[in-house]
């Protein structure tokens, strides 16, 4: 199995086309056809469902499995390339961070803008997601550093905790009746029995849960969300609001929607980590000692 096909593959099952592929991949469409045939043959599953009438290309069950490890194939020998491209005078090379929403990530920012003043040939590789895909990808070694808030299993990793903390509230609209509050008590979701969107990560938050008294169960809960862009246009909407972290949603003047903190407060630790049995790149090891340096200093 040659990464060059995995690639082919990948660009069939994006473009559900396979004449389209030939064209962006600059082969011929029997070539094309040829090597996924025999891709087909060396897995021994069918990968595509071919619809004749519009000439689609739809990945299979099997297809779908495969794609994710191809994805991830393909990214993996991506950045060892991209590791090893160093040359004496200066190093280069990208840095890969996975993170979920914080408004901690700005710690990051300042810290490779920082290192990029002498090191113009750094770049980085920014990936967001809710703490399970980040932690999958840290582990697959897709990722140099995870930026994770609240993670419980952090001792798994090296790791640092960051002077920064996000504090949790309450995304609603303006004119909603709770955001005359100045803070937001449990009292007063049930009093208004608020419909509420809570992050997936927020129902696993152990203060999270305390706050609520132990169970949600009489609280009306509406719905849930990895990312809170997504759920914040719901929030919009008037269909629930959101319990997220501040910091994360357009709440200026001309927006729809504010923030008003939880009471009492609940705040999460920010980690940056990394994993323990993997030597960083030159690049990544100098983004983690301006990181280190730049928190020592706050």
């Amino acid at each position: 199995m040659e990464l060059r096909v995995l690639k082919y593959f990948i660009t069939i099952a994006d473009e559900q086309n396979m004449s389209r592929a030939a064209e962006i991949i600059h082969i011929t469409q029997p070539t094309l056809s040829r090597q996924i045939m025999e891709l087909e043959e060396e897995l021994g599953v069918r990968l595509f469902e071919r619809n004749r009438q519009n000439r689609k290309f739809i990945l299979t069950d099997e297809g779908v499995r495969f794609y994710n490890y191809a994805v991830q194939i393909t990214e993996l020998s991506e950045k060892t390339v991209q590791e090893f491209k160093t040359s004496r005078s200066q190093v280069s090379g990208r840095i890969y961070i996975g993170a979920g929403e914080t408004k901690a990530l700005s710690e990051l920012a300042v810290a490779f803008k920082k290192i990029r003043e002498n090191h113009p040939k750094i770049e980085a590789s920014l990936f967001s997601g809710d703490a399970g895909i980040i932690c999958e990808r840290l582990d697959r070694g897709l990722c140099d550093f995870a930026l994770f808030i609240g993670f419980k299993n952090v001792e798994k990793y090296n790791h640092l905790t960051l002077l920064q903390k996000d504090r949790w509230g309450l995304l609603t609209r303006k004119d909603n009746p709770l955001a005359k509050y100045d803070c937001i008590k449990k009292e007063n979701l049930l009093e208004h029995y608020e419909p509420l969107f809570l992050s997936e990560q927020a129902t696993k938050h152990g203060e999270l849960l305390q706050w609520f008294g132990g169970s949600m169960e009489k609280y009306n809960i509406t719905g849930s969300y990895n990312l809170i862009y997504n759920a914040s246009i719901f929030a919009r909407e008037n269909i629930a609001s959101c319990i997220t972290l501040e910091g994360l949603s357009d709440i200026s003047s001309e927006s729809q929607l504010c923030f008003v903190p939880l009471e009492p407060a609940i705040y999460s630790e920010i980690y940056l980590a990394w994993k323990k049995d993997r030597e960083l790149s030159a690049a990544a090891k100098i983004f983690l000692d301006e990181v280190k340096q730049a928190n020592e200093r706050r």
